[in-house]
């Protein structure tokens, strides 16, 4: 696996004010808390310098607990952008407003505290996708477990319509394979981010991930099952 070419750092958003599960960037697993996994997936790549691999909240527990990982925590964001509508584009542009010499960086990575089960070499890959593939962004995502061609809605008579009435009655493996965002990583170039200021770009990449390794820890279902795989040794929670 070749270590990156271009100027890339990494960016570990990690508010404390999170709503429908209390503080679930320090929620441990296996003895961690979840923003232990993207630092020190970071870390092992060698993909970024040390001072590159930036952690942004709200909250002193939060930025003292990730420099003793080993992440740079600069500076505390506003309240205002730990809460709704703001979101992780908003915190991002805030964050190359205060420190513009990262505007001269090729990409950025974005990784997730919430998707602890992605290993090392999914970073690895996935940036050397990205520099290899003249993406602009370039997401990680994972195979629906059911078939997109197949979801129907339910109108208020209860009447089932087909979102895919040419699809519904092929046989599975008549379908093409249908993929969900599974929120693990976003790379996206600098320079097309500062002037969309979002990250879904004409030239859109994808990073395929195994089921197992794209939990999303958004809910206390999604915690215990992430809990679930580490004890019964599915995954290896120091990968």
């Amino acid at each position: 696996m070749s270590i990156s070419k271009n100027k890339i750092f990494c960016f570990i958003p990690a508010k404390a004010a999170s709503t429908r599960l209390k503080k679930k960037n320090i929620l441990k697993l296996a003895g961690k808390e979840l923003i232990y996994y993207p630092i020190n997936n970071a870390i092992k790549s060698g993909l970024f310098e040390q001072e590159d691999i930036i952690l942004s909240t709200e909250s002193d527990e939060i930025k003292l607990i990730a420099e003793k990982y080993g992440a740079n925590v600069p500076y505390l964001r506003e309240e205002k952008l730990a809460r709704d509508p703001y979101g992780v584009v908003d915190v991002l542009l805030d964050f190359l407003e205060r420190f513009p010499n990262y505007n001269d960086y090729d990409s950025v990575c974005i990784l997730l505290p919430t998707a602890p089960l992605m290993v090392v070499e999914d970073l690895m890959s996935a940036v050397e996708k990205f520099e290899g593939g003249g993406f602009d962004v370039l997401m990680s995502v994972t195979e629906t477990e059911h078939n997109a061609y197949r979801t129907i809605s339910i109108g208020k008579d209860n009447f089932i319509k087909p979102i895919f009435p040419n699809h519904i009655r092929k046989k599975s493996q008549e379908l093409e394979s249908t993929y969900r965002i599974n929120g693990a990583l976003i790379i996206i170039d600098v320079a097309e981010l500062v002037i969309s200021k979002t990250y879904f770009l004409p030239k859109w990449g994808a990073y395929n991930m195994p089921s197992n390794r794209s939990i999303d820890i958004d809910n206390q279902e999604g915690y215990e099952y992430a809990k679930f795989l580490i004890s019964t040794k599915q995954l290896d929670a120091e990968a």
